[in-house]
């Protein structure tokens, strides 16, 4: 096994992981909120106490956003530029819910901008903005949720399970003030009332009908070409080339000049993904210049997206006498295009560069060039 944690890799895990961690920081800038506007107290927890901690990861949360923004702009590999990030829904990857990410960027913003200038702009002014700022909780789970490539693995549902009913119970603990009187709002009471109801209900319906379900990344407006391979979303984690049956029961001596020179062959097959989502194969015939047979297998774990996370691979290329007489491995992944690392019997490697056509269905076309050199141009390149 090769482990290779490449540049782009690494921006994927970052946009990931400042994403959650900005949403743990609203969720509990939320539940401050709530609780500094209660009033609540003890001798241990004074509110001076509340009051900073809410402040400060307020703030806390605009610098993860900072980064998860940048990453996710600098990484290329989904074509969202920098006004993407605060120019609602012009971006043509996942419009929607990318869009609502700039609409929780913008509205938190405003709240940090205003709370800055509370001496300045007056209390009514900022009362209002914060108000409003309550949305981008919701906006931003929501925006998480559909654009996420993650949103179906255990630990990110059980993320956005703890954020979600922590926000729930502090709000019906605030509105328990209603019941004995103490809230003097009743109006705005009973709409944060319905709110509390309506909105983790909403939530929850969402994710079951929506990125929980198969074929997301093309419904969520994901562009074909942004699509890895049935929406596989990082660079390999590890690759690994596990020898091929084929290449113990040889049927006999192939031209050692096949594949050698560079070739410019067309591609017609299929693409299956595994009925658990953890391995999808390309396996089809070639025509061309040197006619043969090609065969990819992503291993990975399921995403979000409706394909995998490729975290192993194995490809297979020859005539059709020995369809595995090139053996290897994926070295990149950018979308609809592969990289391939092949090395024959004799140690003669060659480089391959696989362009698909996908329609959505098993059926899948394409172009397979390549020769004695290393695919390049392709994302995950070192």
């Amino acid at each position: 096994m090769i482990a290779t944690v490449n540049h782009s890799q690494a921006l994927w895990y970052l946009t990931r992981g400042t994403g959650l961690v900005t949403l743990v920081l609203l969720t509990a800038s939320v539940v401050l909120g709530i609780l500094q506007v209660k009033r609540w107290s003890s001798e241990r927890w004074p509110r001076f106490v509340t009051a900073g901690l809410h402040k400060n990861i307020s703030l806390l949360s605009v610098v993860f956003l900072a980064v998860h923004i940048g990453s996710t702009v600098v990484d290329g590999f989904a074509p969202i530029g920098w006004l993407d990030a605060v120019v609602p829904f012009r971006s043509p990857y996942r419009p929607l819910w990318l869009g609502l990410g700039a609409v929780a960027v913008d509205l938190l913003l405003a709240l940090v901008v205003t709370s800055l200038l509370r001496g300045r702009i007056g209390y009514r002014a900022w009362k209002a903005v914060h108000w409003a700022a309550y949305a981008c909780w919701p906006v931003a789970v929501l925006h998480g949720m559909g654009t996420g490539t993650d949103t179906k693995l255990g630990v990110v549902l059980l993320l956005n399970a703890v954020c979600l009913g922590a926000v729930a119970l502090a709000v019906w603990w605030r509105l328990a003030d209603l019941a004995t009187g103490r809230i003097a709002h009743s109006g705005a009471a009973v709409a944060a009332g319905i709110a509390g109801v309506v909105v983790p209900v909403a939530i929850v319906a969402f994710l079951l009908a929506g990125p929980l379900q198969p074929g997301w990344s093309q419904r969520a407006g994901t562009p074909r070409a942004s699509t890895a391979v049935a929406a596989g979303t990082a660079a390999p984690a590890a690759v690994v080339a596990p020898a091929s049956a084929a290449a113990t029961t040889r049927p006999g001596p192939v031209d050692a000049t096949l594949f050698a020179g560079t070739f410019d062959d067309t591609l017609a097959g299929t693409l299956v993904q595994s009925a658990d989502g953890t391995s999808v194969t390309i396996d089809g015939a070639l025509a061309g210049s040197v006619p043969g047979h090609l065969r990819v297998v992503l291993d990975g774990q399921p995403s979000g997206g409706g394909g995998i996370v490729m975290t192993a691979s194995s490809a297979a290329l020859g005539p059709s006498a020995d369809p595995a007489y090139y053996q290897g491995s994926v070295r990149s992944l950018a979308g609809d295009r592969l990289g391939l690392a092949l090395t024959a019997p004799d140690g003669r490697r060659i480089g391959v560069v696989v362009q698909l056509n996908l329609d959505g269905s098993t059926n899948v076309t394409g172009t397979v060039t390549g020769g004695q050199q290393t695919a390049s141009g392709v994302r995950g390149d070192d």
